[in-house]
């Protein structure tokens, strides 16, 4: 048996042997095929990034299962929602089942005058890429709530795959809109992270010519993307006992809207200034700036549109 390495933590045999791994408050520990998981499953059975459990700053554990195809099973039963655990649970993923153990009660903070309550929030440099699909609610009225859902939740499965294994932070799926958050150490990017960000895009169209190939939906899938960069805060809030990771700050507003700003330019992706403004290892200023009126600024933002060619999509 291992060694116990801390309160709470999930125990699960390989080969015999008992492995067991620590669940740290404001952690999340990826369960799939995937290299990249913090506990890694070599079982056919398991999807490369099938389930994801968070603990929030109150101690809670939630289970999440990530559109799996075989999905996830908490005591037997299938887990459709995030679900709270306690000690004892057992999760069941393909021939695995892992153990939730929690030795002490999560934490209960009390709530000061007004019902809020603030957790553990800090400064960070992030990055933010927002999709959003061209078209949607006339293609939706097409094709039917069904056929369209079918094709939606296979896209946003993929899309949160490949977000996955960029160590994304922060990944959300807002309608037909997807968003993608990384934060930056150091407070400063590399030209790696750009690179990285372009690949991503590249990759969305992938799945998206993937998606017409089996949906056949009655128009080409087309989407619209914005790329900012910025400070944020970063951390935990919510009411007690039910404290959430989230990121605030003008960063995440302004990628949503350079993605509405695509639509009135007539471009594929925005990028902000501010993303090669936060770059640490070189000093470049891109040809084709322009300014882009961006709701709620008092000024043009100056930004850099691009077509999917420009970026080798």
């Amino acid at each position: 048996m291992s060694q116990r390495v801390a309160d709470t933590f999930i125990r699960y045999e390989v080969d015999g042997r008992e492995i067991e791994i620590a669940i740290e408050r404001l952690s999340i520990c990826g369960l799939g095929r995937s290299a990249s998981n913090k506990v890694v499953l070599a079982d056919a059975m398991a999807s490369r990034e099938h389930a994801m459990l968070r603990r929030n700053a109150t101690g809670h554990c939630i289970l999440n299962d990530l559109g799996s195809t075989n999905g996830t099973r908490l005591n037997g039963r299938p887990v459709t929602t995030p679900t709270e655990l306690k000690s004892g649970d057992v999760i069941h993923i393909g021939a695995h089942l892992i153990e939730f153990v929690q030795n002490s009660e999560p934490t209960a903070i009390s709530e000061p005058p007004g019902g809020n309550t603030q957790f553990l929030l800090k400064q960070q440099l992030v990055s933010v890429i927002v999709a959003d699909m061209r078209n949607y609610t006339r293609m939706s009225a097409e094709m039917g709530p069904e056929r369209t859902g079918e094709m939606m939740s296979e896209i946003f499965r993929e899309i949160g795959d490949r977000l996955q294994q960029t160590n994304c932070w922060s990944t959300k799926f807002i309608g037909d809109a997807v968003m993608g958050l990384w934060i930056h150490n150091g407070n400063s990017m590399a030209r790696a992270d750009i690179v990285q960000a372009f690949n991503i895009v590249s990759e969305y169209q992938e799945v998206f010519r993937v998606a017409e190939r089996k949906f056949s939906p009655p128009q080409a899938l087309r989407f619209g993307c914005g790329y900012s960069a910025g400070m944020a805060s970063i951390g935990n809030l919510g009411a007690a006992g039910a404290a959430d990771f989230t990121a605030m700050g003008e960063a995440v507003n302004t990628a949503f809207h350079l993605e509405t700003a695509t639509k009135q330019i007539g471009c594929d992706v925005v990028i902000s200034q501010a993303v090669f403004d936060a770059l640490s290892d070189v000093d470049f200023a891109p040809a084709g700036l322009i300014e882009v009126e961006v709701k709620g600024h008092a000024r043009p933002l100056t930004a850099l549109p691009l077509r999917f060619d420009q970026i080798g999509g």
